[in-house]
């Protein structure tokens, strides 16, 4: 599987929102490479998912339910190569009778740079 090159991530808001873009265009190589390799990845249980590879089906069952991801706000807090970011998202997907269904997240992430680009090293779109 080859690594897509992430394209404006210049900070960690610019990572974040390509997530978004890319995860909403369907692209599952760019959205997954948004994230370090060894990243975890908190879902709407509580479950942990550990590592980009098992992140990965995560992301593809979101694409598979045609969710998209709008940035209203962005909020980061930088220390050197860690950044603590909150953003503020409206995701709309299908509902299950088919209808779209739009829902307002909080997510809180950490992000660090990789060889000079940000990566979502902790992911937690659905809150705690």
């Amino acid at each position: 599987m080859k690594t897509a090159v992430v394209e404006g991530t210049g900070t960690p808001q610019e990572s974040t929102r390509a997530f978004a873009d890319y995860l909403s265009r369907g692209d599952l190589d760019r959205a997954a490479s948004c994230f370090a390799k060894d990243a975890c990845l908190l879902t709407p249980d509580s479950t942990v998912i550990r590592g980009r590879d098992e992140i990965r089906p995560i992301l593809r069952q979101m694409i598979a339910v045609g969710s998209r991801i709008e940035v209203q706000e962005s909020s980061v807090v930088l220390a050197g190569e860690v950044a603590l970011g909150t953003d503020r998202w409206v995701v709309t997907s299908s509902g299950s009778e088919g209808e779209p269904f739009s829902r307002t997240l909080t997510p809180t992430m950490v992000l660090r740079q990789v060889e000079g680009v940000w990566k979502l090293a902790v992911a937690m779109p659905w809150g705690r």
